[in-house]
């Protein structure tokens, strides 16, 4: 599956293996998302929040 990953300073689009649901659990299929103003601010500050 693609996923958006913090990954050395960036924020990249990657591939990642499909998770597998445990006993009792689902995988949902996301078809959109979005980023949001606070999503923004966290990964230009990121360094500082931690």
């Amino acid at each position: 599956m693609r996923a958006a990953i913090f990954r050395d300073g960036d924020l990249v689009a990657d591939t990642v293996p499909d998770p597998e649901p445990q006993a009792g659990q689902v995988v949902v299929k996301t078809l959109a998302c979005g980023i949001c103003g606070s999503d923004l601010h966290a990964f230009h500050h990121a360094d500082e929040m931690v």
